[in-house]
């Protein structure tokens, strides 16, 4: 069947994307050929009460309302698609109205918690063993979370009548209608069983599966239209649809799904370094137990073996300090000959992490220079190395470094010889570390993407899917991945730095 034979008569109408970053929520408009046309943006940081991290859910909803108004004056809206960061999650009453506030995944209960958490439901390592979800600082983990509210809020919580995670919350504000879908309940939240596909063990022993949707949909189905309410205050057509959401890692991931026939691991850069591999096997092994490295459900409940790190909070780091030494100045460009000094020298390094989280959680931030360490601490108060009087130099090692632990991201995520490697992000337009990361798979495709606002994309065509009522899929003819090959540099020193770099990182 081609594309066309699938739409339905909503072509022609535009597609409204609902973006829930952690900070900034976008909505997006895109026209039927799946071009940005309008955007909005807004950024609510999540506030705290009583020693927790409230998600702001009533000024994100009325600025979703407000955001719709001014955008269904423009456009002939016809879908409103969701995407939404993970592990947050709504507790509804019997009015339909929160019981709880929205905890944010950055509330850490503190040790007490977390002991009795594993008390109950087994060791880090034993419980990514078998729920494929890592341990993750905080409420990161959508179990710890429910079981938090339950033992901390127990009267509150006996008032929830329903649970919806976060896309699918916003959806029955719009709508008035309950939905659950895959990428999000199978994303690190310990609720999914990956070799039974069900609801796991921890999901029933929290007692939770019935506050749930009974009905388990695609990501593409209509939750519903908007409800009277909304269309009448946002001048909405009474039959723009709301799909039922999707997990933003997951859109994100869609796109590649969708056009790439052969094996491929995605290196999604940001604040982020999130590193996706579809496979068809779920096994996490010794080595990777105790490190960020999980699997989810893709939007066609493929398993997607995932590792994260968090290559862009460490740039901003580093790149902080040396702005505080050095003032604003462009980013350095790319010099081979700098980098084959450092490497042949073999002394200065730049070394993870900054919090005991993705792929070294033992080692403590730090530099090293001549067999000299630098604890991050002390970098902060002016107690740096001397290659930090070199801008250029500096900014050399850090992507080195970066490279190095995207290397061991992109194989605890299963990359093995002869994957395509994807680098879309932020990070696509750093030609210092794309170069260095292809020196470290030279015998591989690596390639940088054109895919801008990819979480976005991918909830337009879950959209466009929902308007056409087909699968994704039967979109692939409407858009194209330009890619571009990064060309891996001659640099003998390479591998003898990394081993180096691995020693450091294993002596903390």
């Amino acid at each position: 069947m081609s594309v066309k034979a699938c739409r339905s008569r909503s072509a022609g109408r535009s597609i409204c994307v609902f973006d829930l970053g952690k900070t900034n929520k976008k909505l997006l408009v895109f026209d039927e050929d799946l071009r940005i046309v309008d955007s909005i943006y807004e950024t609510f940081d999540a506030t705290e009460k009583d020693g927790l991290y409230v998600e702001a859910t009533e000024a994100t909803a009325d600025w979703l309302l407000a955001g719709l108004q001014s955008l269904a004056s423009r456009h002939d809206i016809g879908v409103i698609s969701i995407a939404a960061h993970g592990a947050a999650f709504a507790c509804l009453d019997s009015r339909g109205r929160l019981a709880l506030p929205v905890l944010s995944y950055t509330s850490d209960p503190g040790p007490d918690f977390h002991q009795a958490f594993q008390t109950r439901f087994g060791d880090p390592r034993s419980f990514q063993a078998r729920m494929a979800t890592p341990d993750i600082p905080g409420l990161g983990c959508m179990a710890k979370g429910i079981y938090f509210v339950q033992t901390r809020f127990s009267q509150r919580f006996a008032d929830t009548r329903a649970l919806l995670p976060l896309p699918q919350y916003y959806g029955f504000l719009l709508t008035g209608k309950k939905g659950i879908e895959q990428t999000y309940l199978a994303n690190h939240t310990g609720l999914w069983n990956f070799h039974d596909g069900s609801w796991s063990e921890v999901a029933v022993a929290l007692g939770v599966t019935d506050l749930f949707p009974a009905v388990i949909s695609k990501p593409w189905d209509f939750l519903g239209a908007v409800t009277p309410a909304v269309a009448e205050k946002t001048g909405l057509r009474p039959d723009t649809a709301v799909t039922v959401g999707i997990h933003d890692s997951n859109a994100a991931l869609l796109p590649y799904l969708i056009q790439t026939k052969g094996d491929f691991v995605l290196n999604s850069t940001g604040s982020v370094c999130v590193a996706m591999h579809p496979t068809d096997t779920v096994h996490l092994s010794e080595d990777e137990l105790g490190k960020v490295v999980f699997y989810n459900l893709s939007a066609f409940s493929q398993p997607v073996k995932t590792s994260i790190f968090l290559a862009g909070i460490e740039f901003d780091t580093y790149m902080g300090l040396l702005k505080s030494r050095h003032g604003d100045r462009p980013y350095p460009a790319l010099d081979v000959a700098l980098l084959d000094d450092i490497l042949a020298a073999g002394r200065e390094f730049l070394l993870p992490s900054l919090v005991p989280f993705g792929m070294f959680p033992d080692s403590p931030a730090r530099a090293v220079e001549d067999g000299r360490t630098y604890p991050l601490m002390e970098m902060f108060v002016g107690k740096t190395p001397s290659f930090f009087n070199d801008p250029g130099r500096a900014y050399a090692i850090l992507n080195l470094s970066l490279a190095i632990q995207t290397q061991v991201a992109l194989e605890r995520a299963g990359w093995e010889e002869g994957t395509e490697i994807y680098i879309e992000g932020g990070f696509r337009k750093n030609e210092v570390y794309t170069r260095i990361l292809a020196s470290l798979f030279p015998n591989v495709r690596t390639t940088v993407t054109n895919l801008e606002e990819a979480s976005a994309f991918g909830a337009a065509l879950v959209g466009k899917a929902a308007l056409e009522n087909c699968s994704p899929e039967r979109l692939a003819d409407l858009f194209e991945i330009e890619t571009k090959r990064v060309s891996p540099l001659n640099l003998p020193g390479l591998e003898t730095y990394r081993a180096e770099f691995f020693r450091l990182v294993t002596m903390a």
